[in-house]
This record gives C-alpha cells, structure tokens and sequence, in this order.
C-alpha cells in the first residue's frame, strides 16, 4: 500500500512539472488571398490560405462588427445574423510542368 501511495505521488508531481513546462506559442496566421462580393448589402466573402495544411478556406462575413469596450481592455463583439466557414484541402500537381528531357 506504501508503495502505491508512494508511486501516485511521484506520478502527480511529475505531471505537475510537465504541465509548468508549456510555453505559450503564438497561432499560425492564415494568409488574406481576396475579398469577393458575396451579393448581399454589407457581406463579403473572404478568401484566406493556410499554408501549413495547405488548406483555402472561403469565409462569408460582414463588412464591419459592431463592438464595445469591458473591463482590462477587452472587446464583446455584438451578434450579427450572417457568417458562413468552407474550407478545402489544395491539390498540389503531380505532373512537373516543364517535361523532363526524354532518356535513352
């Protein structure tokens, strides 16, 4: 029984180290590739690439949100009714585009 106790304690307080271990890392930015109109008053479309997925994500917002400031400088943004995220993977060609010099 000691010993399980003993064992348990070890495991917490290594854990606990490992979790005092993480560093807060910034996110990865996704890059702004066009604005399209999205045929609706105040709406565009957005079009953003993430290149470490290789993923183009197409996003229909508005133009502006509306918000106000709180306490410790933070912003609540008001609700809006339109708002839409798709996403698809980037095919990458597989053929090279300059054909390579024919082998003997």
């Amino acid at each position: 029984m000691n010993k399980l106790l003993i064992a348990l304690l070890f495991l917490l307080a290594s854990l606990q180290a490992f979790a005092q271990d993480k560093k807060v890392t910034e996110k990865p930015k996704m890059q702004f590739m066009g604005a399209y109109d999205a045929g609706q008053a105040g709406a565009n479309i957005y079009k953003m690439f993430d290149p470490a997925e290789d993923v183009v994500c197409y996003i229909l917002m508005p133009e502006t949100a509306g918000r106000k400031a709180v306490e410790g400088g933070k912003w609540i943004y008001d609700g809006n009714n339109i708002g839409s995220i798709s996403c698809l993977k980037v095919k990458l060609p597989v053929v090279p585009l300059v054909p390579s010099a024919p082998q003997r």
